[in-house]
């Protein structure tokens, strides 16, 4: 049987939150997960924010040079 177009929808929307959650559980800073994702640091916030993502790894202050 064919997959749904709602179907697709959900999958899709599983997919990008498991991608978030593997980023969050790695040492990634949401800064840096922004980045790779090719999103900006406000998109991922509200992202994580709204699905309930806990992000385990947070470096604060000011970046050496």
């Amino acid at each position: 049987m064919m997959e749904t177009w709602a179907d697709m929808t959900i999958r899709h929307k599983k997919e990008r939150i498991e991608l978030v959650e593997s980023l969050a559980q790695s040492r990634f800073t949401q800064t840096e997960s922004a980045r790779i994702l090719d999103t900006t640091l406000n998109n991922l916030n509200t992202f994580v924010k709204r699905n309930g993502i806990d992000w385990l790894y947070k470096r604060q202050g000011r970046k050496t040079k």
